[in-house]
């Protein structure tokens, strides 16, 4: 009986990610923004791909040029594939569509490009 509960009580079902289109399923979430919002709370994601690519943008940002938004490109990347394997939702796609990563790293430009303006980013 108590291993049942388990079971059902705490574990997500896809049926909580996923919603019914044309005889098929598709995601019920904006996987842009869960995306970005995984970069910036999973740990490991976070100091192995995502403060690298802060820290180039910063840099870029003191030397008074401007960085275009693709510098976050390769930390969406390779995070999303840590998503993957963290989230295994059966919908999502094994490779992050352009469109996709590039709204990804745009959401990251604007909320760091927002931080360095505000001067939230100390030497």
């Amino acid at each position: 009986m108590r291993i049942r509960e388990l079971f059902e009580g705490n574990f997500f079902k896809d049926s909580d990610f996923t919603e019914p289109k044309n005889g098929g399923r598709q995601i019920n979430f904006n996987l842009a923004d869960d995306l970005a919002h995984f970069m910036n709370q999973d740990d490991h994601v976070y100091r192995r791909y995502t403060h690298p690519c802060i820290t180039e943008f910063l840099s870029a940002k003191k030397s008074k040029k401007n960085p275009k938004p693709e510098i976050f490109k390769p930390a969406v990347q390779q995070s999303y594939k840590l998503y993957l394997q963290k989230f295994p939702i059966r919908e999502l796609p094994d490779e992050l569509d352009e469109e996709t990563c590039d709204e990804v790293c745009s959401k990251l430009y604007a909320d760091h490009d927002g931080h360095y303006e505000a001067g939230k980013y100390k030497d």
